[in-house]
């Protein structure tokens, strides 16, 4: 049935296209037939046009006498005798229907017409011809249809006149049909004179025009009055065309715009009516005929392929229905089933079917036996299988490590109790969880996880170790170092991963930790600061590195102990510890050494967090500390960002800033820029320790002395000690060469012990020889927190009371200033032992009368670069003035260094200044003249 459908549709849709294709052809031929006919009517009007144009052109050529003598009675009875004796000729053997003459002032001169011929309706041609003097033809259909032609009278040179002939288009019509066999008419619009609605044959009361009756019309009236509209017709030879059905008959209408007459609304129109119902009859009929062949050549067919397939469709049946046998193991039934043919003229392929499901019934029956025999082994199998998987599944449960299997996506497929009591989770919690859930820390650690776990599944890599925190639902993390690898099994298993994991929770805590402080210690510091540089390049925020280092801690050792030492670390351990966020990390790395990361953080927040952690050391009270003793810090800050800088570079870059933090002196800051030279200041800073220790253990320090002038007693009444360092070529090292080194490192403590040594032993030497001088000591900042050196004066001027009142230590404004109270109570205490203070470089500093009023200083030395332009300045003499009169009235004595000339010593006198210095009075020499 199926395909007897297939082969009608194929039928069907084959006379379809070949009826289309009939249908395109004949369009095509009708095409070229309407041009054919359009073009042979105009071709036959415009040949009577011709026609009448050159008849015309021989009846003007006749005139002999002329038409203006015409229009008198005489002459017009003699032109109508001229033309009266070509009417008849013309009437009869040309067909003329009229002929009328005409002055130049289109003034109809005389006219013949045969039985009522119409006359021109319009003289508007007449006018154009003779005013162009050239012969025209044209179509008036006003009342019936008529060709007209009109030629120029020409009278010595001169348009005269006009001749005029008219003949009926019906012999057009006549030779139309003879030639085409088509039928041809005129329809032209209703004359003004008629009635609104005439109701002769002729009106087409739906279009409003008059069907002339040419050719066949009178037969064809009926049809044109089933015309609704005329379609569009263009002017010239152009036409349009529509199909029409009517009395069971087919036509096709043809329509061309013969005129447009002056103001008229509606040309006259040729139609050209053409029966189309022969060509029509005979396309159906050959579609009918070939529909009806193909319907009966495609039964035969479908008889002939039922007569030789069903035998053979009969024997597939038989197989088929038996195949299903097989699946029920009946093996015997479904070869009987079968039964091949035994004789077989042709073997076809229904017979190699047979033949085949008859060998694979044998093969099945044969593989149920072996199947059957391997079902007892493979029992005995699974019994030893399941006696290990019991011994795997109490291996695992007891374990003390996390054994858990999982798909490539991460998905937990099974976890061991072990596992499942860290990770607070039950077996219902498994399905539902994910191997990235358990393990927590940074993204880059849970980003490493996912990696390895795709690496192994896709076959990349056979074992990963990986580090990662390990949340508990009750909040624990563990540290856990896990193994991975690929679970072997078949080709198109899925993949699983298995992943072990130790927990190296508290041996890791005890190998990142300083046992003391609790801190972190060096190394894993560096590696939170690793991961830190990652995270800032990763997100764009800033962090920063604070190196602390505990200032003069060496001494709270030596002078307390170590255990003292130890205690005060974990007090500073803990004071920085609140200062920081819970977001920052502290780590111990050294042994007075605190590094301190803050995570998002500017400069300026860093330098607030420095400050902060000073003030709060200052604010320490420890038993094992002198009563003037301060805990204080030197901090080198480092920021960071996207910049590319290591871990290691980050924490040299960090304890540079810290050294130059403690040159500034104790509890300083200093923040870290790159191109600053501190690489090289630090090579410099370690020649220079170097070479101040060498000094320190090998007298290497000596002592210059510059003379002071008592300026109205104009002579030397004392002498300022002046450091100055043997080089290892034998000269004399100034001190601007190491002072700051010796400042930030603390070795001006011992520089400072050793030339109060070294200057009382210059006085006693003085002493013994007669001569009485007071001596100038400069004394660092450092030294005025040293709690140390009060006791080595004391014990210094236990020995020679009597050098006491011949002391004068000299300290800055900016070290005074610098800790205003700290030093007001040492300069106090040293009085007290008989010494006088001298405020040193005043005038550049925090410069304020008030500290000369405020601090027990009995000498205030005028800084040198007011004196050194003392006699060109203005200002400076004004300064210098000004500051001598306060000190007075305070009690103080002033001094002036850098005298260079006599002018300026005279300006210095009158200004009441007490004392003068510098090499005008003298230049700083070994030994004291």
């Amino acid at each position: 049935m199926t395909l007897g459908a297939v082969m009608l549709s194929v039928n069907g849709v084959l006379s379809w296209l070949h009826y289309q294709h009939l249908m395109t052809r004949f369009e095509e031929q009708r095409a070229e037939t309407r041009a054919r006919l359009v073009a042979q009517a105009f071709a036959l009007r415009n040949e009577v046009g011709l026609r009448l144009q050159a008849l015309a052109g021989v009846l003007a050529a006749l005139d002999s006498v002329g038409v203006t003598l015409f229009r008198t009675p005489a002459g017009n009875a003699l032109l109508r005798q001229h033309f009266d004796s070509y009417w008849l000729a013309l009437q009869y053997g040309y067909g003329i229907d009229s002929l009328q003459v005409y002055l130049t002032s289109s003034e109809q001169l005389a006219a013949w017409n045969s039985g009522g011929g119409p006359d021109v309706q319009s003289t508007v041609q007449v006018t154009e011809v003779i005013n162009s003097e050239r012969a025209t033809s044209w179509t008036d259909c006003s009342d019936v249809c008529t060709e007209y032609a009109a030629a120029p009278i020409l009278s010595a040179g001169k348009v005269a006149g006009a001749v005029v002939l008219g003949s009926s288009l019906a012999d057009v019509v006549n030779s139309f049909q003879r030639v085409t066999g088509a039928d041809l008419g005129v329809l032209v619009p209703l004359p003004r004179h008629l009635p609104a609605e005439p109701v002769d044959e002729a009106f087409l009361p739906r279009l409003g025009l008059r069907a002339i009756p040419l050719s066949s019309m009178g037969s064809h009236r009926p049809l044109l009055r089933q015309l609704e509209a005329l379609p569009r017709t263009p002017p010239g030879p152009a036409h349009s065309y529509l199909s029409l059905p009517y009395a069971g008959r087919h036509f096709e209408l043809s329509f061309l715009a013969l005129d447009f007459p002056s103001g008229g609304a509606v040309p006259a129109t040729m139609v050209v009516i053409d029966d189309l119902t022969l060509p029509l009859a005979d396309i159906h009929t050959s579609v009918v005929n070939r529909l009806q062949g193909e319907l009966l050549v495609s039964l035969v067919s479908l008889l002939l392929l039922s007569l030789l397939v069903n035998a053979p469709l009969q024997r597939m049946t038989r197989t088929a229905n038996a195949i299903p046998l097989l699946g029920r193991s009946a093996f015997a039934e479904a070869r009987r089933r079968i039964a091949p043919r035994p004789r077989r003229l042709v073997e076809d392929e229904i017979d190699s079917l047979d033949e085949a499901a008859i060998d694979l019934s044998y093969r099945l029956e044969t593989l149920e036996r072996d199947v059957a025999a391997h079902a007892a082994v493979t029992e005995g199998m699974l019994q030893r299988i399941s006696v290990e998987r019991d011994f795997s599944r109490s291996l695992l449960d007891t374990a003390q490590v996390i054994i858990l299997t999982q798909s490539a996506s991460g998905r937990i497929l099974t976890l061991n109790r072990y596992g499942r009591q860290l990770a607070g989770r039950g077996e219902e919690d498994l399905a539902a969880s994910s191997f990235f859930e358990l393990i927590g820390g940074d993204s880059l650690q849970m980003a490493a996880a996912r990696q390895a776990v795709h690496e192994i599944a896709a076959g990349d890599r056979q074992h990963v170790q990986l580090e990662s925190i390990l949340q508990g639902k009750g909040g624990e993390s563990y540290e856990i170092t896990w193994n991975h690898s690929r679970l072997a099994g078949q080709p198109g298993d899925s993949v699983m991963v298995l992943s072990v994991g130790v927990d190296h929770t508290e041996r890791k805590y005890l190998a990142e930790r300083d046992l003391l402080t609790g801190l972190v210690n060096r190394r894993h510091f560096q590696d939170i600061l690793r991961k830190a540089l990652v995270d800032a390049r990763r997100s764009g925020h800033d962090g920063a590195l604070l190196y602390l280092d505990l200032d003069a801690f060496k001494y709270v050792n030596d002078v307390s102990g170590h255990q003292a030492g130890d205690a005060l670390l974990k007090i500073v351990a803990e004071e920085v510890a609140h200062v920081a966020r819970t977001s920052d990390r502290i780590g111990r790395l050294g042994g007075d050494e605190l590094g301190v990361l803050l995570h998002e953080c500017d400069s300026a927040g860093a330098v607030q967090v420095a400050e902060k952690i000073n003030r709060c050391l200052a604010e320490i009270k420890f038993p094992g500390l002198g009563a003037n003793h301060r805990v204080s810090a030197s901090i080198g800050i480092v920021v960071f960002s996207a910049a590319k800088m290591d871990a290691e570079l980050l924490l040299t870059n960090a304890d540079i800033a810290m050294y130059q933090a403690k040159s500034k002196g104790g509890g300083s800051w200093h923040l870290y820029s790159e191109g600053e030279g501190v690489q090289e200041r630090m090579q410099s800073r370690l020649h220079w320790e170097e070479m101040i220790n060498r000094s320190l253990a090998g007298d290497g320090f000596v002592v210059h002395y510059q003379p002071i002038l008592d300026i109205a007693a104009r002579k030397v009444s004392h002498f300022e000690a002046l450091v100055r360092m043997r080089g290892t070529d034998g000269g004399v090292v100034p001190p601007g060469m190491f002072m700051e080194v010796a400042e930030s490192s603390g070795l001006i403590r011992e520089i400072d012990r050793q030339v109060i040594g070294m200057v009382l032993a210059r006085m006693k030497v003085s002493r013994r020889s007669g001569r009485s001088y007071k001596f100038s000591i400069n004394l660092s900042g450092v030294s005025i927190n040293d709690s140390s050196l009060l006791s080595f004066l004391r014990e210094k001027l236990a020995r020679s009371r009597d050098l006491a009142s011949d002391i004068v230590f000299e300290i800055t404004e900016t070290a005074a200033v610098a800790d205003f109270a700290a030093a007001r109570r040492f300069m106090s205490e040293v009085r007290e032992l008989g010494c006088a203070f001298s405020l040193d470089d005043f005038g550049v500093g925090f410069s304020s009368f008030n500290y000369v009023k405020q601090l027990p200083v009995d000498y205030v030395k005028i800084d040198g670069s007011f004196v050194r332009s003392l006699v060109d300045s203005q200002d400076d003499q004004v300064f210098v003035e000004a500051l001598s009169k306060v000190a007075h009235g305070f009690g103080k004595k002033t001094v002036a260094e850098f005298v260079e000339d006599e002018r300026a010593l005279n300006l210095l006198a009158s200004f009441g200044v007490d004392y003068a210095q510098g090499y005008f009075i003298g230049k700083p020499a070994e030994e004291i003249p």
